[in-house]
C-alpha cells in the first residue's frame, strides 16, 4: 500500500474496489467522515502504474459501503476491471476545511511516538480503522506495536511538531525494551 502524503498538492482519498455493471463504474472506498461533502466532485486523479491520470466525474451515487462512480473515461466493464484497486486522488484545495479538533490522516505517518517521558517509541507508519476505534501502526526499526486511538492511551497529538504523546498499554514499552536489547 501507498502513502497517503506520496504528493505534495494531492490527497489519497479513496480507492477502486470494484466493478459495478457493464458500463464502467467502479466501486470506491473513500476515507472520510463526510462523503456528502464530495458528492459534487468532477474531477480526481487516478494513481495507475505509477503515473497520474485525471478522470472526469460523470455520476457519483452513495452505496452501502462507499459510492459507485461513473467516469467519462471509463466506458466498458473492462476498462473498469484494469483500474481496480488504484487510488484515486484529490487536489488539496478541494478537501473539505476541517474543524479545529480535526485532521487529515496523511497528516499522522512519520508522526514521533513518545511516552508521557520523552521516551522515543517509533514513529506512525500507517492508520488502521477497526470498527471500534482507530489504530496507529508504529515502527521502531524492526519493531512494530499498535497503538489504539483512545483518550487514555493517546494522551496529546501535535500535528505541527509531529509529536504524539502516549500512555503505552501494560506490557508494551517492557515488550519493545527487551526486543530492542535481543536486537543489539
Amino acid at each position: 500500500m501507498g502513502d497517503f502524503s506520496d504528493y505534495d498538492d494531492l490527497t489519497w482519498f479513496a480507492t477502486v474496489v470494484g466493478v459495478h455493471g457493464i458500463k464502467g463504474a467502479v466501486r470506491v472506498k473513500f476515507f472520510t467522515d463526510t462523503p456528502e461533502y464530495y458528492l459534487s466532485v468532477k474531477l480526481f486523479f487516478l494513481e495507475s502504474a505509477g503515473q497520474l491520470l485525471p478522470l472526469k466525474v460523470s455520476r457519483i451515487t452513495p452505496a452501502k459501503k462507499g459510492w459507485i462512480i461513473l467516469f467519462e473515461e471509463i466506458d466498458s466493464r473492462n476498462a473498469a476491471e484494469k483500474i481496480k484497486g488504484c487510488r484515486l486522488l484529490l487536489p488539496d484545495e478541494q478537501l473539505k476545511p476541517l474543524e479545529s479538533n480535526e485532521f487529515f490522516v496523511h497528516q499522522l505517518i512519520g508522526c514521533r511516538v513518545e511516552d508521557q517521558n520523552g521516551l522515543f517509541l517509533g514513529e506512525v507508519t500507517d492508520f488502521l480503522e477497526t470498527g471500534a476505534n482507530n489504530v496507529y501502526e508504529v515502527r521502531n526499526g524492526k519493531n512494530e506495536f499498535l497503538i489504539p486511538d483512545v483518550p487514555h492511551v493517546v494522551l496529546e497529538l501535535d500535528l505541527e511538531k509531529q509529536c504524539m504523546v502516549i500512555d503505552p498499554l501494560p506490557g508494551l514499552i517492557e515488550n519493545l525494551a527487551s526486543e530492542i536489547d535481543a536486537a543489539l
